[in-house]
């Protein structure tokens, strides 16, 4: 997504300040992550283990064009597996 897209939904002006009040809320609100406990998954038991829905690669700057993020493929495959009704559909 352009990063002057983003900044247009936070309702954000486009400068270093800002760069880092959205990097926050990525962050805070979009990397929540979930919890797998006491299941199978190839064969093998996972007591307990979290996954994060991505990883932001480098902090928001300001003009940087665009938001680099890495899609952790483990969280897609945990939710299709055990959530009955995930938020997000894969």
């Amino acid at each position: 997504m352009p990063i002057e897209r983003v900044y247009e939904l936070f309702r954000r002006a486009d400068d270093a300040r800002e760069a880092s009040f959205i990097t926050a809320l990525v962050e805070d609100i979009l990397a929540e992550p979930i919890a797998v406990k006491n299941k199978v998954l190839d064969h093998k038991l996972i007591k307990w283990k979290t996954y994060d829905f991505f990883t932001l690669l480098e902090p928001i700057q300001e003009n940087a064009g665009i938001i680099k993020l890495r899609i952790n493929l483990e969280y897609i495959r945990i939710m299709k597996e055990f959530v009955v009704n995930p938020y997000l559909e894969f």
